[in-house]
């Protein structure tokens, strides 16, 4: 019902009730400030008003038509609280391009691991391949083509097969690298925009530490099962890739165990 003084219809009050209403999905606490900050601006236009000789309800009157219409209002103050997807994408590509550059990095180290396990220990030992294998002959004829220092179908797959798995491994670096490079530009480009990068350190810390981490034992696992079961035939692929994907996963660990203590700090202590 429309609040009447003296017979006089209250349009301030009217406004200010059709606003609460339209405000109904607003957060509380937004909707007391809104409701709060329009009554003081259209109360003191109003006054201004008056004051000029103008009577209280052509006061409230222009005060409201000036003010702008209630839909507009709410449409105005929740744009405020509507993400644009830029600000949605952006911290995700951000944090994407750091833990896909230090995976892709890792690999880019394990490359040197492999083919020194793979000088020392053979080629059997990074590549899980048996004598027994049946080898296409079109792929013999390939092999043999390639590697003329080898005298069989078998030597010759398993030079191959070898120095795909290193050549991978580097090219996979080099693409990491390359992650890393595009991350720090694109932090400096929109740092110094004010805009936001990554996704919150915690989370970040804690995806990266199951990541890094499980992925370092799984391959470790594999390589140790290799070892026993195999003789050792194919163990260098997890033995080479599980170190720098451990190291990874323990910093950031020690990054989580430190963002954990942090909080802690910050939390107010109750007595």
């Amino acid at each position: 019902m429309t609040e009447r003084r003296g017979g006089v219809t209250n349009q301030i009050e009217e406004f200010l009730d059709q606003l609460l209403v339209a405000s109904v999905d607003a957060p509380p606490r937004a909707t007391r400030h809104l409701l709060a900050e329009t009554e003081a601006h259209l109360r003191d236009a109003a006054d201004e008003a008056m004051e000029a000789g103008a009577t209280r309800s052509a006061a409230e009157e222009a005060a409201v038509a000036r003010f702008g219409s209630v839909e507009a209002l709410v449409r105005a103050e929740a744009a405020p609280r509507t993400l644009p997807l830029a600000a949605l994408v952006r911290p995700v590509v951000g944090t994407a391009l750091l833990i896909g550059g230090l995976a892709g990095l890792a690999m880019g180290v394990s490359a040197l691991f492999t083919a020194v396990m793979g000088s020392v220990a053979g080629s059997t030992f990074i590549v899980n391949i048996s004598p027994h294998t049946y080898l296409a002959p079109s792929d013999c004829t390939r092999w043999l083509s390639q590697n003329h220092s080898t005298h069989s179908c078998y030597q010759a797959a398993l030079q191959d097969w070898s120095f795909e798995i290193v050549a991978y491994r580097a090219v996979l670096g080099v693409l990491g690298v390359l992650a890393l490079l595009a991350f720090a530009r694109l932090r400096r480009r929109w740092s110094a925009r004010q805009l936001t990068f990554s996704l919150p350190r915690s989370p970040v810390d804690a995806v990266a530490f199951v990541i890094f981490a499980g992925a370092g034992v799984w391959l470790a696992g594999l390589g140790i099962d290799a070892l026993i079961a195999s003789a050792g035939s194919g163990a260098g692929v997890g033995l080479g890739t599980a170190p720098p994907m451990l190291v990874l996963g323990a910093v950031f660990g020690w990054r989580l165990l430190t963002d954990l203590r942090d909080a802690l700090d910050r939390a107010p202590i109750r007595t």
